[in-house]
């Protein structure tokens, strides 16, 4: 069972124009930037191998991560990879010692827009690591105004 715990949000505040999260288990941090741009919803998880060895995940698939948005109750409303392909075979994923990558998504305009008044919050993560960092959703109204920091604990091999 996977459970995501706001730590620092009610559904009825919405955050800044851009909101971030970030974790760090072991030797991998993961960082979520959630930014709203004229109308579209930009997600940004940058993986990062903060050791000194190679961080290695296997994986089923072709499919190294996924990103979700979530209304107030926690469930899935949009998934980045619903409708992809992936391949069907074993493959290893791996960071080089200091390394990190930028994986991103973007809810185009007309989705954002049927989605925006239930969307609470935003799960990222690498596939198969058990890890996810879940960020609140922008509210456009905060055009202008710093960042919001927002963490979340996520407990246990669920889903989102």
């Amino acid at each position: 069972i996977g459970i995501s715990i706001p730590t620092s949000h009610a559904p009825a505040v919405r955050a800044a124009s851009n909101t971030y999260a970030g974790v760090r288990i072991g030797d991998l941090s993961e960082e979520l930037t959630v930014n709203e741009k004229s109308g579209r919803l930009l997600l940004k998880l940058t993986v990062r191998n903060e050791g000194t060895e190679a961080y290695t995940v296997a994986h089923p698939t072709g499919q190294n991560y996924d990103f979700a948005l979530l209304d107030a109750k926690g469930r899935e409303i949009w998934r980045w990879s619903d409708g992809m392909a992936f391949t069907q075979a074993l493959q290893t994923y791996t960071l080089a010692p200091g390394a990190s990558e930028e994986l991103t998504a973007e809810i185009d305009r007309k989705t954002y827009k049927e989605l925006r008044d239930r969307a609470v919050l935003v799960a990222a993560g690498l596939k198969d690591t058990n890890v996810l960092v879940c960020a609140a959703v922008p509210d456009p109204r905060s055009a202008g105004a710093s960042p919001r920091i927002h963490g979340d604990i996520v407990i246990g091999t669920g889903g989102w």
